[in-house]
């Protein structure tokens, strides 16, 4: 608009409605975004305390309670033919997701061992979240679940 050779613009005076749409638009994004930050942090969080845990195994006719501390060592209670064997070692986590066992680990059936002669193998997560460790030959050896509670 012009007047007295003036140019006058004008600008539309934001509104109550305006200024929640933002608002709400902006808490939308963020309500949305947490969440995701926080399954990101879960799923890709392969250090050593958070893969500690109880690790079960159940097949072949046998059962494997694998507990792994967050110190990097492991206890393993083997139950096969009715006899109960235990161990006690160490664990090495390396790569993204690998990991190794020392020559304590006890043998399951269908396992492979490596150049080494320790037990290795690799830990997944399910939707991310749900973790499990499959022993050589990968993907098809022995699956461990972890226990969510105690």
């Amino acid at each position: 608009m012009t007047r007295n050779g003036i140019s006058i613009r004008t600008q539309k005076a934001p509104n109550d409605d305006d200024e929640n749409r933002s608002c709400v638009g902006s808490s939308l994004d963020s309500s949305l975004h947490h969440p995701f930050r926080a399954w990101w942090y879960v799923a890709f969080n392969n250090d050593y305390g958070a893969l500690a845990g109880t690790y079960v195994f159940e097949g072949n006719g046998e059962k494997c309670i694998l507990y792994l501390r967050q110190d990097r060592t492991f206890a393993q209670e083997f139950h096969r033919s009715g006899e109960l064997h235990k161990s006690e070692g160490h664990w090495h986590r390396y790569g993204v997701s690998h990991v190794s066992f020392s020559n304590e680990f006890l043998k399951l059936s269908g396992e492979e061992m490596n150049a080494a002669g320790e037990a290795h193998g690799e830990f997944g997560k399910t939707l991310g979240i749900f973790t499990y460790l499959v022993l050589a030959p990968l993907p098809n050896g022995p699956q461990f679940h972890k226990k969510l509670f105690r």
